[in-house]
């Protein structure tokens, strides 16, 4: 996951965000706890909403404290526990995908740039197997996704086929979650396919333009005849730009379909929120925002 899965915060309840805040610190939470201080680096946007989504269709009761941040003793958070496993699977999930990362960055990156890569990884390895033993389920499906992407780039594959992996990894975590549910399972993982197509196609258009610069692999290069330029005039962009919303859009409008048929509860407004608001905001911030492009005191503003 990348980073992309977040609320619109605008169109959330005062208690909705809040709700979503003490999710998040929870998992920072049950990171440190599982796998040592170090680990709460591995937390991402996208790992609290899987986090999310296991509570709401588990219909998990959770029970709000009030403590001081584990991060800044200075500061009170909330926290939601819970006394299922939502958390420390999307505890594992966070450490297992931050070390694939770590893998992929040593496959890419010459001997001295992923020096930092290389240091890192020797701290998130033993945890990467600890967290293997407890969920081999979700290690299994995670390094089975890595390396069919690691061969679809290597084969210069096309869009359809790079965004396959990351789209089964979470049609199957996210199957996994129904349990005995056979109900809520084809509207899950329909909806973890197409999310996970989405985040693979917003990644790669997220980095479209570095990728031309570094002579990196990139699927839309190819589809939009951009092979051996190494930057975009400002009319070539705005077509890339346009061709990949299209494509983001129709993808988004299938995982939305698939939103309207689950049953959530507790936490079900702050998943709609992001799924169909959320993805969207980040769709405009990236592709005609720019706000990659922006200096920090003007993304202030948005």
């Amino acid at each position: 996951m990348f980073g992309y899965v977040r609320p619109y915060t605008p169109e959330l309840l005062v208690r909705e965000y809040a709700q979503y805040k003490a999710v998040y610190c929870q998992l920072c939470r049950v990171l440190g706890q599982e796998y040592g201080p170090l680990a709460r680096f591995a937390l991402s946007y996208d790992c609290a909403f899987y986090a999310l989504l296991a509570l709401s269709v588990s219909g998990a009761q959770v029970e709000e404290q009030r403590r001081r941040c584990v991060c800044n003793p200075l500061k009170a958070c909330t926290y939601l526990p819970s006394p299922g496993e939502e958390y420390k699977k999307a505890a594992a999930l966070c450490v297992l995908l931050t070390y694939h990362k770590l893998r992929d960055d040593l496959d890419d990156s010459g001997f001295f740039r992923s020096l930092g890569s290389r240091l890192l990884l020797l701290n998130a390895s033993p945890k990467a197997k600890k967290a293997k033993a407890r969920y081999p389920f979700l290690a299994r499906q995670a390094e089975q996704a890595m390396l069919a992407q690691r061969q679809a780039e290597d084969s210069q594959a096309g869009v359809d086929q790079c965004a396959e992996p990351t789209a089964r990894l979470l049609e199957a975590v996210f199957s996994e979650l129904a349990g005995c549910d056979g109900r809520q399972r084809p509207a899950l993982e329909r909806f973890g396919y197409f999310l996970g197509r989405w985040i693979y196609l917003m990644d790669a258009a997220d980095d479209l333009q570095d990728d031309l610069r570094e002579g990196s692999f990139n699927p839309f290069i190819a589809r939009f005849g951009l092979t051996g330029k190494t930057s975009l005039t400002e009319e070539e962009r705005a077509q890339a730009e346009a061709a990949c919303n299209a494509s983001l859009n129709a993808t988004a409008s299938q995982l939305v379909l698939a939103l309207n048929l689950l049953d959530l509860d507790g936490f079900g407004p702050v998943v709609e929120n992001i799924a169909a608001k959320g993805l969207p905001q980040i769709q405009k911030e990236i592709l005609f925002l720019h706000v990659k492009d922006k200096p920090r005191r003007e993304l202030k503003g948005l």
